[in-house]
């Protein structure tokens, strides 16, 4: 186990980032925990196996509920960390910017961390989308963001593998990188395992006890628990979850498809980003290929959107599978003769407006929500924040924004 001094020297020089980027600490009257408090986490994803990390080091009693089994959903994401174009605006750049770095430090406490690095490159063929991205790249650079232009030239150097076609703009961000989702949710929580954690599954929550407006106990399929501090962190599952305590967390479909490859030669040296797909490959030689980040509104995919557990039948399964290909090969001839092992479909937390929903439910003043898409990338900081908003009873400016507040409609 890492020295205190070496997470103490972390978490210092996350919050002073926080600082430095707009994330000042001001006190907050919410009745939050202590490290005394018994603290439930209800999901056993990538965020909430973070906060299990993170809360169980810092002396919290913790307890992790899921439903089925740890990294369910999360074993569906892509898990590029990265602080990319579509982060948008300045705020929320500069959380996943954040995202990104607590990474870097992290695995310097954890060497054995399942994140590989190698930067991310991509590049458009359409004129459209071409000055899009050279638009976006410039708002990067004077963001402070670590990306560049890259020359045909460059772009065949860095992945001499792929065919892309005419390349109207390219751009590389050095610092990003990926994840193996389900190692690093299980890493998460063997280490919050190690620090006192307790993790149970599959154990579905089945009713709050509510006392004075707040949770007193969690009711589930594997008996009561007493909660100090109660965190939602279950993804799809947060609307359901937090109407049993009367609060409105709107999410809307967003589902992701993905084919997992049976180990294949290197082909793939870093997270690629293309018109219509997306690539990554881990060193043991698995690749993930992507459909497209906004697939095509036809029937076949429309139909998925109401079917959210997984594919209805294999038939569909076949008929994305040879889609998602037919598009990878274009770019990376490989890719069409792919030992396909898996297809996946997962389901994205994705709130309404396009943003996080993390904090204290106002009605509620000891349930605490987080649900986010970009959770791999957001995972890590929000795990240090997330914490000391709980443990230290403040308010992290930056958070701000991503109230639940918002959502004033309750049920």
């Amino acid at each position: 186990m890492p020295s205190t001094g070496t997470s103490e020297h972390r978490r210092t020089f996350l919050k002073g980032l926080a600082g430095l980027l707009g994330g000042t600490v001001l006190p907050r009257a919410w009745l939050g925990g202590r490290a005394a408090d018994q603290v439930v986490i209800v999901g056993g994803g990538i965020l909430g196996a973070s906060l299990a990390y993170h809360l169980s080091r810092r002396g919290a009693q913790v307890t992790v509920l899921e439903k089925e089994a740890p990294a369910g959903a999360t074993s569906r994401s892509f898990a590029w960390i990265n602080a990319d174009f579509s982060k948008q605006p300045l705020h929320y750049h500069t959380l996943n910017k954040l995202g990104v770095w607590a990474y870097h430090l992290l695995q310097q406490e954890l060497p054995s961390l399942p994140v590989e690095w190698g930067g991310c490159l991509q590049w458009h063929v359409d004129d459209a989308r071409a000055e899009q991205l050279k638009r976006q790249l410039h708002e990067l650079q004077q963001w402070g963001y670590d990306v560049r232009s890259v020359s045909k030239a460059e772009f065949h150097s860095l992945e001499p593998d792929f065919r892309p076609g005419n390349i109207l703009a390219a751009c590389f961000a050095e610092q990003e990188g990926f994840a193996n989702p389900t190692a690093l949710t299980e890493l998460f929580l063997k280490k919050a395992r190690e620090a006192g954690a307790e993790v149970i599954y599959p154990c579905e929550v089945t009713g709050l006890a509510l006392e004075a407006g707040r949770i007193r106990s969690v009711k589930t399929t594997k008996g009561e628990f007493p909660a100090g501090v109660f965190i939602s962190a279950a993804g799809v599952g947060t609307p359901a979850l937090a109407s049993l305590a009367g609060v409105h967390v709107p999410l809307i479909p967003a589902p992701g498809l993905l084919i997992h490859t049976k180990p294949m030669p290197a082909l793939v040296h870093r997270v690629v980003i293309g018109p219509d797909a997306h690539f990554k490959q881990y060193r043991e030689g698995g690749m993930v290929i992507g459909d497209d980040f906004g697939p095509p509104q036809n029937a076949v995919h429309e139909y998925l959107n109401h079917h959210p557990l997984d594919f209805p039948d294999d038939a569909t399964r076949r008929l994305h599978q040879q889609r998602i290909l037919k598009q990878a090969a274009e770019y990376l001839p490989a890719a069409e003769r792919a030992p396909v092992e898996k297809v996946t479909l997962g389901w994205r937390p994705m709130p309404k407006d396009g943003f996080p929903v993390i904090g204290p439910a106002g009605s509620c003043p000891n349930l605490y929500i987080i649900v986010t898409h970009s959770g791999v990338t957001l995972a890590a900081i929000l795990g240090e924040l997330v914490t000391q908003e709980i443990l230290d009873r403040v308010s992290i400016a930056m958070l701000e924004p991503y109230r639940p507040s918002r959502f004033e409609e309750q049920l």
